[in-house]
């Protein structure tokens, strides 16, 4: 499966206070940039998975931007 994460998406990466990855994208319905920030531990048990539910920290939302690129308030204008 194709994620929005791996194939659209640039990221930076922190390390302290803890090892943080922010993914940034264009939303597919606004075109307006959209960043996420996912725990390093998450991304690595999502990667281990291959489940989105691995982020556990993330809102619904900023779930749905990593999978399809929809940003919350893309899927606002899409969806109602």
């Amino acid at each position: 499966m194709n994620r929005f994460i791996d194939t659209h998406c640039r990221y930076t990466e922190t390390y302290e206070p803890e090892h943080i990855y922010t993914f940034t994208g264009d939303c597919q319905v606004t075109g307006a940039p959209y960043s996420v920030n996912v725990k390093g531990s998450e991304l690595f048990q999502m990667r281990q998975t291959g489940s989105i539910m691995a982020l556990k920290s993330l809102c619904a939302g900023d779930r749905e931007f990593l999978m399809t690129g929809i940003s919350p308030l893309g899927w606002q204008k899409r969806f109602g």
